[in-house]
């Protein structure tokens, strides 16, 4: 069984495929509007506490 496709029916499909991705963007927008602001991940990354850097090495008498 092979569906014909029709000018009417390319049409209709179309337009429901456009109505569901519209539908599907203005969900992404009201979640994100309704989410909490969250720091960018550079100030999460700046902001933690990792493992402090070795000393460096000290040096004895006078280098010149």
């Amino acid at each position: 069984m092979s569906l014909e496709w029709t000018p009417e029916a390319i049409k209709a499909e179309i337009d429901y495929r456009q109505h569901a991705m519209l539908a599907d963007a203005e969900h992404v927008r009201a979640v994100r509007r309704a989410a909490p602001e969250h720091e960018s991940w550079w100030a999460r990354l700046a902001r933690r506490a990792g493992p402090t850097p070795p000393e460096g090495r000290k040096v004895q008498g006078n280098a010149a």
